[in-house]
C-alpha cells in the first residue's frame, strides 16, 4: 500500500499548519507563521553563540569592541526588546555582521573601513537588531519546518518531545547556524528590507545621523564592485540599489526622529 500523502493532504496539512501557526507582529502591522516560541529560539542561538565564540577568533582590538558596546547599548535602548540579554562581539574576518535570536550579534573588523564613523555602525547594528525585534528568526525557522513537511517531528518538538539538548541542535542546524558565519541565518529580501527599516528608525531614535545608512550601502557597493562579488554580508540580501533606494524613501521620517531624539538628548 502506498502511504505516501497526497497532494491534497500536503497542501491541506500546510494550510492548517499556517492558520493554527499565524500570529500578528504589531512592530511590523503584519501577520506571520509561527510554529516555535522565542524562548526555544534563543536557546538554540544560545548554543549556537557558544559554537562560534570558539571556532572565530575574537578581535583584540579593545577600542573597536568598546565602540561597538557603547553604540549597541544606545540602539537597543530605543527597540523593542530591551529585556534581552544582548551581547556584541568582534571577531576577526571580512566585512560581515550577524544576529543570533536572544540577542546575540556578531561583528566582523571588515566592516571598519567601511563603516568609519559611529552612525554608520549604528546602521549596521539596528539592522540586526531590527531582525530580533521583528522575529524574523522564528518566522524563517517556522517557514523552513513547514516547507520541509516534517510537520510531524515538529509537532513533538514544539511538545516537548525531545530533550532540551535535541531541541538545541536541531534548531541551530535547521537555522543553518553552525560554525560557518557564511550561512547564518539567510533570511528573505522581505526580512532584509524590513531590518533596514527598523534599524533605519533604531538609529534616528538613538541619535545616529540616518542619512550615514545608504552612504554605508553605497560604500558596500563599491566594495562589491572592487572584489568582483558580493560579500559574504551581502550574499543572501537584495540588491544596493534596491536597498538604498528604499533607505532614501524613508529618510525625511526619520531624519524629523533625529532631531527630536538631539533635542531630548
Amino acid at each position: 500500500m502506498d502511504h505516501t500523502p497526497s497532494r491534497r493532504a500536503v497542501v491541506g496539512g500546510l494550510a492548517a499548519v499556517s492558520l493554527a501557526g499565524c500570529e500578528h507582529n504589531a512592530v511590523l502591522g503584519r501577520s506571520q507563521l509561527m510554529l516555535i516560541s522565542d524562548e526555544e529560539l534563543a536557546q538554540a542561538g544560545q548554543q549556537t553563540w557558544g559554537q562560534i565564540r570558539r571556532q572565530y577568533r575574537r578581535s583584540d582590538n579593545a577600542q573597536m569592541q568598546r565602540q561597538i558596546d557603547r553604540i549597541g547599548d544606545r540602539v537597543v535602548g530605543t527597540t523593542e526588546m530591551t529585556n534581552l540579554n544582548w551581547e556584541f562581539e568582534v571577531f576577526e574576518g571580512p566585512p560581515n555582521a550577524f544576529v543570533l535570536p536572544g540577542g546575540k550579534v556578531g561583528y566582523f573588523t571588515g566592516m571598519q573601513s567601511l563603516a568609519d564613523n559611529d552612525a554608520k555602525v549604528a546602521n549596521i547594528l539596528g539592522h540586526e537588531c531590527g531582525h530580533v525585534a521583528a522575529r524574523h528568526g522564528a518566522e524563517r525557522m517556522s517557514q523552513h519546518l513547514a516547507a520541509s513537511l516534517v510537520v510531524g517531528v515538529a509537532s513533538a518538538f514544539i511538545a516537548g518531545a525531545a530533550s532540551n539538548r535535541r531541541q538545541a541542535s536541531l534548531l541551530a542546524g535547521l537555522l543553518g547556524a553552525g560554525v560557518t558565519y557564511g550561512v547564518l541565518m539567510p533570511y528573505s529580501r522581505q526580512h532584509e528590507f524590513e531590518a533596514d527599516a527598523l534599524g533605519l528608525r533604531y538609529m534616528a531614535g538613538a541619535g545616529y545621523d540616518p542619512r550615514e545608512a545608504p552612504r554605508f550601502w553605497q560604500a558596500m557597493e563599491a566594495e562589491s564592485q572592487r572584489r568582483g562579488s558580493p560579500p559574504e554580508f551581502l550574499s543572501t540580501h537584495p540588491s544596493d540599489a534596491a536597498r538604498i533606494a528604499a533607505l532614501n524613501e524613508r529618510l525625511p521620517e526619520a531624519e524629523a526622529l533625529f532631531q527630536r531624539s538631539r533635542r531630548v538628548g
